[in-house]
């Protein structure tokens, strides 16, 4: 009678404790799984005591009472005394307990289990409210923002409240171990799931998304959705998961891509497909792929979201930001989403190795085909893409890095839209786009930041541009600031050379293949293959950059060290790879020293070299565009390579008026004094100079003193230069 009537006073202090419903809701909930696991399993260890201490919180004192009633009132006493002394912490609290379980009989003890479980069950009746927590009302926004099942919700509660609580947490997976294999047995009974299910839970949506970390040693909830469950927001979901696209962008008309494609892009997506249409954009990173697909979001009209990029762009939370944005707004007449930055879920291929991140593409697969779904990729690089990937893509486009004509017509829509082309002659333009190679953003920046500094003259706003992309281009370059090596000298003009053939007729052939490349719909290969060859310093290199400041092409410089490479096949590949870069660029490829590359076959003496030659021809052959080699041995070429040349122009030494015409354009600037007579006839009779022996003695002087600088010196500096190259030919002894 007395141990009824304890008994009853102490459940009814259940009532007088004041809980919110989502504390109700976790107590609840745990007492739910502790009874499941105790009507299943007998022994109730120490562990399972300071469990049930935290779990009943301010009503433990009923554990206490109860194990009492086990003792003599000699024991009772003790133990009753110890128990006032402690402070209600489940951890003290238990280990009074746990010396008090180990004292009893085992009959007792299954007597005590029994009544420990009636008291659970009264205090989670106790427990009851009126309506939904907080926190259930969190959990159902979950499951419908994932779209999870019963068994896959009830296992993201389970894994919240061992998030949030030590205790439980020690014993469901410190104790139980229930995430290993050993231990499921315990994880579906307080769960209530079969084997089966468990493994659908385990394998499913959840570990799609990363909700979940569970190995050897933990089962815990990741860290990025604890605030979900908490606070699970449309003003939350959308900062974590992702954005609705707005207006703003830049005209579909304005980015390089075909009026055809565009359309037929625009026809994929305009409905909600029976299927699904999933487009991919590739190409370098500043081509225009992002802003051409907000055009397309534009141009639509209906519903787009992008899909941010996590802060360290995992693939587990880009999968968790899809699903989510997929769940929450692709419903009735549905939504165009897009997922920008998508290398790290396409590139499945030896994910492990370059990025420490194991994939699923069986689950990409599936979202690929989903029925109903409109979707936009973008990405910089296919090179991990699955075949299986690829195809299930309704359309692609590669937008190509810009050539010199495309920045041009660029900075031409930049200046317009920004209302400050008056301010940029057509040959302004010219001049900015061959010298920076930057993306449409860092122009677009530079321009809205010189407009902003209200530049009070033309040639104000130009250098406040310059230093604004100046700048960008040091950043990219990682705080060097870049230097154009293969910029042509600024006062070179084709007077004075010593060449064989005529250039001019050259150069007309080049601007109407130039025409064809730019504006022929044909795929076919077409090119021009021009051999420079002749003494070094002659004006080889310089023509060559002269031709493509002339078409407004950019150049691609390829030297030696550029292409050959130690291991076996990766030199053959650093050719192809320089072919296709240049003909992607619409670039004239220079290959300098060619006769370093384009080896004699019949002379060679090690297998490596045969096969470069061979692959080095293959892609003359195959290549759409302008190639020019240049070499000082011409002789040493392969004999087949010769042949494939379009045009073989030599060079050589300049002729005595050519001397003249240098020495007036690198070195008179030098001197104030005119040129005499005899100064003029004294550089006519210079044998064996070419215009880079000009250039080296322009800068050897450019700093020197001007006292005692004058045509004599920079006359006897050109004829050293001159002698250098008899005593190197062989003409004249070396004394020492």
């Amino acid at each position: 009678m007395r141990r009824e009537s304890r008994k009853r006073k102490h459940v009814k202090r259940v009532g007088r404790v004041t809980y919110d419903k989502n504390e109700r809701f976790v107590f609840k909930k745990s007492a739910t799984y502790l009874c499941r696991h105790l009507t299943r399993y007998s022994s109730i260890d120490n562990n399972t005591i300071e469990v049930i201490c935290s779990i009943m919180g301010h009503e433990m004192k009923q554990i206490g009472e109860l194990l009492l009633d086990r003792f003599p009132l000699s024991q009772k006493d003790e133990f009753e005394d110890e128990l006032s002394e402690c402070v209600m912490d489940p951890e003290d609290y238990g280990y009074v307990l746990k010396r008090m379980l180990g004292t009893i009989g085992t009959g007792s003890a299954k007597i005590f289990k029994r009544e420990i479980l009636k008291l659970l069950n009264e205090i989670s009746q106790e427990l009851n409210y009126v309506g939904l927590s907080d926190l259930e009302k969190n959990v159902m926004a979950l499951k419908k923002m994932f779209s999870l099942t019963e068994q896959e919700t009830e296992f993201c509660v389970f894994l919240y409240i061992l998030s949030n609580n030590d205790i439980v947490e020690d014993f469901f997976v410190n104790h139980l171990q229930c995430q290993k294999f050993g231990g499921g047995k315990y994880l579906t009974n307080i769960l209530a799931l079969t084997r089966d299910q468990l493994n659908d839970v385990l394998c499913g949506t959840l570990n799609n998304i990363s909700l979940f970390e569970m190995d050897r040693y933990t089962l815990c909830l990741n860290d990025d959705f604890q605030s979900l469950f908490e606070s699970p927001s449309s003003r939350i979901v959308s900062k974590s998961f992702y954005f609705p696209i707005q207006g703003n962008t830049v005209p579909l008309e304005h980015h390089f891509v075909k009026q055809e494609e565009t359309g037929y892009i625009i026809d994929l997506l305009t409905k909600k497909p029976d299927t699904s249409s999933h487009i991919l954009l590739y190409g370098p990173p500043g081509t225009g792929k992002t802003s051409f697909s907000y055009g397309i979001a534009e141009r639509l009209g209906i519903p787009a979201y992008g899909i941010r990029g996590a802060e360290e762009n995992t693939t587990r939370n880009r999968r968790a930001a899809i699903i989510a944005c997929l769940n929450m707004t692709n419903t009735g007449d549905g939504a165009l989403i897009m997922v920008d930055e998508a290398d790290n879920i396409l590139n499945t291929r030896n994910s492990w190795f370059t990025r420490g991140e194991t994939q699923d593409k069986g689950w990409l697969n599936q979202l690929l085909e989903e029925p109903g779904v409109r979707m936009i990729w973008i990405t910089n690089t296919l090179c991990n893409i699955e075949e299986s990937v690829m195809r299930r893509f309704a359309f692609s486009i590669h937008f190509e890095p810009f050539n010199v004509q495309q920045r041009i017509r660029l900075w031409e829509n930049i200046l317009r839209r920004n209302r400050v082309k008056r301010f940029f002659t057509q040959s302004d333009i010219i001049d900015f786009a061959g010298k920076y190679n930057v993306s449409a953003g860092a122009i677009d920046m530079a321009v809205k930041k010189a407009i902003e500094s209200v530049p009070g003259s033309k040639g104000g706003f130009h250098k406040t541009v310059e230093i604004g992309i100046d700048a960008h281009q040091t950043l990219l370059n990682f705080g060097e600031r870049q230097i154009n090596k293969d910029k042509i000298e600024e006062n070179y003009s084709l007077e004075g050379l010593n060449i064989d053939g005529d250039i001019q007729a050259v150069i007309c052939q080049l601007e109407r293949l130039d025409y064809f490349l730019h504006n022929s719909e044909q795929d076919e290969t077409m090119n021009m293959n021009l051999l420079f060859y002749g003494p070094p310093g002659t004006g080889k290199s310089e023509l060559a950059r002269y031709m493509a400041k002339h078409l407004k092409r950019k150049i691609i410089c390829k030297r030696v060290s550029d292409l050959q490479n130690k291991w076996v096949g990766d030199s053959e590949k650093n050719i192809k790879h320089a072919f296709a870069e240049a003909e992607a660029e619409k670039a004239i490829l220079i290959i300098d020293e060619a006769d370093s590359l384009l080896f004699r076959r019949d002379r060679a003496e090690r297998s490596w070299e045969i096969s470069f030659t061979n692959e080095f021809l293959t892609q003359m052959e195959r290549f759409r565009g302008i190639l020019v080699c240049t070499t000082n041995r011409v002789a040493d070429l392969d004999h087949a390579s010769i042949r494939r040349f379009n045009y073989k122009i030599g060079f050589d030494y300049l002729k005595p008026d050519g001397n003249l015409i240098f020495y007036r354009r690198l070195l008179s600037p030098l001197i104030k004094a005119p040129l005499d007579k005899g100064i003029q006839d004294a550089l006519k009779r210079i044998p064996n100079l070419a215009p880079g022996d000009f250039k080296v003695v322009r800068d050897r002087y450019s700093f020197h003193q001007k006292d005692g600088l004058n045509h004599h010196v920079l006359v006897n500096a050109l004829k050293q230069e001159a002698k250098m190259k008899n005593i190197h030919g062989g003409k004249e002894a070396i004394g020492f």
